[in-house]
């Protein structure tokens, strides 16, 4: 029922509303400027996951970045966690699904939600309700920069 995909500054609008929603204080300009940056470069590092339906609508999405890390020698850093809550909706597995495979592919040894982008709060993730549960149930665990999980390696099928 839902796909998961990078999108670029070309798509920024498909995804917007879900952004303005969570996010109010973000202007169309900014939002578009912002994915404009994160797509520039020779090896992509940065971008914009999205979770749509069969219909072409978003239902999460959040901003990636990969990052050194002297722990593990890279990281998948995510924040601007967006998600419209619906009941009984999958969207947010799709997405954690969709990064654990993204940090696996690109050899990063943990997943870092960061906690400026996401809003941690004294209730934790205050902007997207019920993200803690969400992110226990994917195995990440609460740390002093936001929630953080090692990432499990590829493993090759004999």
């Amino acid at each position: 029922m839902f796909t998961a995909r990078i999108i670029d500054a070309n798509e920024a609008m498909a995804v917007f509303g879900l952004v303005r929603l969570c996010y109010p204080e973000i202007e169309v300009s900014a939002w578009r400027d912002h994915l404009v940056r994160l797509g520039v470069g020779r090896r992509k590092i940065a971008g914009c996951i999205v979770v749509s339906d069969q219909r072409g609508y978003s239902h999460a999405a959040c901003l990636y970045r990969i990052a050194p890390d002297p722990r593990s020698g890279r990281r998948l850093e995510i924040s601007y966690l967006s998600k419209a809550e619906l009941p009984a909706s999958t969207a947010h597995d799709v997405l954690l699904d969709y990064v654990d495979n993204l940090a696996r592919r690109e050899g990063c040894g943990h997943i870092l939600v960061e906690d400026t982008g996401a809003r941690i709060s004294d209730r934790r993730i205050a902007s997207w309700a019920q993200v803690d549960h969400d992110l226990a149930s994917h195995h990440f665990r609460p740390e002093s920069l936001g929630f953080v999980k090692a990432v499990e390696p590829l493993t090759c099928a004999s």
